[in-house]
Order: structure tokens, then C-alpha cells, then sequence
């Protein structure tokens, strides 16, 4: 009998009210190392989810009330499927979606991805397979440097390395919201770490950083599933350098039905105009560079609003080689589609060239 939610769900789940205010939340967040925490009504009615990366990408103050931070999220139903959470949390971009009873609304628990992808076998696949490529951050670098850079490229952690490259430890938005939500209290063995973004001009990325779980290139999938329980993410590594990331959704991408077609997969964009338009963007795309990749099994656009107003959207292609992925930003989403189409087509047609180049050699070697 194949599972459901209500198996693996979490039950006994941490949830507050929106009038709760941002640095209880980032207290219970870091406390509990969670990423999400569910809102709910004076009946316990589930009203939306607050998210850790919320909060770094908008710089509230401690005391904010939480209402100004609700995100509406689909809901699943203890007797679901698990390919079916599996789905939905693809398809809604979130880290983790409550489960309701009854359809009255009452909160029952929550489900992770990581929760999702620990039911999963991935038989002979490797982390290569699902990783994204490695965006690092210099130990010596100043925190605000790595908050911006998060931000920019819309990601929750950075690998950390020293001067030379090598791997020395993970950062990430917990990590930095025991700093921002604390002011005026000494948070680490720095002194500098006093709390509030205004504060931690002076904090270095060593000043926070944890140990990382890191593997080698062609580390079988099944085999590293276990760290997930304990770290939001695995850094593949070679020769101690950081090369990818690979997260629990990165891997949940893998689970995703498989169909003659590839799948598209938008998330975080509720307009239907424009998803209708990128998804035929990225139809005609896919169709354009056929035979110049291997089989597109799937394709997921992450898509997010900025208070700048702008546009960001991620993209990774799941082909039977790897990962191929890109990010783009615009006034809107239709420009942000059509710079992130040209990016993925420019990375294609590199690839594609450098195994044209590849072949000839191999070719020329075996007739010498």
C-alpha cells in the first residue's frame, strides 16, 4: 500500500498568530533550526506560513508583527499521496506545506521536503545528477556582504571557503537571523555581534560559520540522504573545492512523474497571464534546442517579487546528464522569461560546443 501525508507528516508542529512579531519567530526559527513556521487563527485555523528567507530579504525589524509576512501556500490532506506533496511542494516552491483536516481548515502538521525526499529511492542516481552550481562566499568577507549576495541570487546558503578555495564550513538564513533578531545582545564569540542589520557591518562570515557535510563528485544519492535529517543542504566537493549544492527539493525534482513531454513547473507566481506566457516561452525553447541536449525530463521557474519591484527567476533543467540551470532578472516577469531564455540558450550552446569539440578529438586521437 503506497504511503500517505499523514505517514510522515509532523504532528506536534510549532505555530504562531499574526500578531506575533519577527523576533519570536526567528527565536522559535533558530531554536528549533526550522526554516517555516504556520500561522494560524484563534480557532487554529491554518492563515499562511512565515518563512526564514522572508525575513533576510526584507530586513524587518525585530519587532514587526508577523501579518505583514503571511504567505499563502497550498494545503495537503493527511490521506494524500505522497507524490502528491511531492507536487505540490515542487510546484509551490516552498520549503515545507501544512496539512489540514477535514477541510475546516484546522492544522494537523506539516510537511517538509526533506521529510518527503527521506521515503524516496534513487536507485543508481548521484548527486551530480541534481546539483546547482556552487555560489561561495570568502570567510574574511563581511556579513552584509553575504546577506547581499543572497538576495541577488535569491538562495538561503552559501558554502564558505578560505583564500585558496577550500571548503571550510556553511552559512545560511538561520544563521543570520540570530544576529538580526537579537539586538543588543552578544550572539557570538565575536564581540562585534550585537544584533540588528545596522549592526553587523563590522561581523565577519567566519564569526558564524557551522560545519558543512560536504561529498565527492559521483556520490550515489541514496547513500547521502541521511544528512538531510540534520543540514538543509550537502556541498559536493572536488579536491576540497566547492563545486555544487545539492538541497532536498534538488533532489525532489528526481521523484517527479515522468511523462513523454517535459514537464514545466512554475512556482511563486500567482498571475495567471504571465505564467501562461512563460510557460510557452519555455515551450518553444525547449522545442528549438532539441538534439542539441539530452532528454529534458523536467523543467522548474522559481519566480519571486523584490520590494525593488523587480522580477527573479530560477531555472533548472533536469536533463539525463545533470543539471542545467540559469537566473534572470526583470521589471517583470515576461522580460525576466525572455533574459533567462537567452542565458540558458548561450550555457546550452557552450556545452553543446565544447562536446562537439570533445568528440572531434576523441575522434582525431583514435584515427591517430
Amino acid at each position: 500500500m503506497s504511503m500517505k501525508v499523514s505517514d510522515i507528516m509532523v504532528g506536534n508542529v510549532f505555530s504562531l498568530s499574526a500578531e506575533d512579531t519577527v523576533a519570536k519567530a526567528f527565536s522559535i526559527m533558530t531554536d528549533k533550526s526550522i526554516n517555516q513556521i504556520p500561522i494560524v487563527d484563534d480557532g487554529g485555523r491554518y492563515a499562511g506560513m512565515i518563512f526564514a528567507k522572508q525575513f533576510l530579504a526584507t530586513n524587518p525589524m525585530p519587532s514587526s508583527k508577523l501579518k505583514s509576512f503571511i504567505v499563502r501556500t497550498p494545503t495537503l490532506d493527511p490521506d494524500d499521496s505522497i507524490e502528491k506533496a511531492a507536487q505540490l511542494v515542487i510546484g509551490s516552491g516552498n520549503r515545507a506545506l501544512p496539512v489540514v483536516k477535514n477541510g475546516k481548515g484546522n492544522l494537523a502538521g506539516i510537511v517538509s521536503e526533506t521529510d518527503i525526499v527521506l521515503t524516496a529511492d534513487f536507485g543508481h542516481a548521484t548527486v551530480d545528477e541534481v546539483m546547482s552550481g556552487a555560489i561561495v562566499i570568502e570567510e574574511d568577507t563581511k556579513l552584509a556582504d553575504a546577506i547581499s549576495k543572497m538576495r541577488r541570487y535569491n538562495i538561503s546558503r552559501l558554502p564558505v571557503i578560505d583564500s585558496r578555495g577550500i571548503l571550510k564550513g556553511t552559512i545560511n538564513a538561520l544563521d543570520i537571523g540570530r544576529i538580526i533578531s537579537t539586538p543588543r545582545e552578544r550572539t557570538s564569540k565575536s564581540a562585534a555581534v550585537s544584533g540588528g542589520i545596522a549592526d553587523i557591518r563590522d561581523v565577519k562570515v567566519k564569526d558564524i560559520i557551522r560545519k558543512a557535510i560536504s561529498v565527492e563528485r559521483g556520490s550515489k544519492l541514496n547513500t547521502v540522504l541521511d544528512s538531510f535529517r540534520n543540514k538543509e543542504e550537502i556541498v559536493v566537493v572536488g579536491d576540497g573545492r566547492p563545486i555544487g549544492v545539492v538541497t532536498p527539493k534538488d533532489a525532489l525534482e528526481l521523484v517527479l512523474p515522468k511523462k513523454s513531454e517535459p514537464i514545466i513547473h512554475i512556482s511563486h507566481l500567482d498571475e495567471a497571464e504571465a505564467r501562461r506566457e512563460i510557460q510557452d516561452q519555455m515551450s518553444r525553447f525547449l522545442k528549438k534546442i532539441q538534439g542539441r541536449i539530452e532528454d529534458v525530463r523536467s523543467v522548474v521557474i522559481y519566480a519571486d517579487k523584490h520590494k525593488t519591484r523587480k522580477y527573479s527567476l530560477r531555472t533548472r533543467l533536469m536533463t539525463t546528464r545533470g543539471i542545467i540551470d540559469a537566473k534572470a532578472v526583470g521589471y517583470d516577469p515576461i522580460s525576466a522569461s525572455k533574459d533567462l531564455i537567452a542565458r540558458l540558450e548561450r550555457r546550452i550552446k557552450s556545452e553543446h560546443s565544447q562536446k562537439v569539440k570533445d568528440r572531434q578529438h576523441r575522434e582525431s586521437a583514435r584515427k591517430a
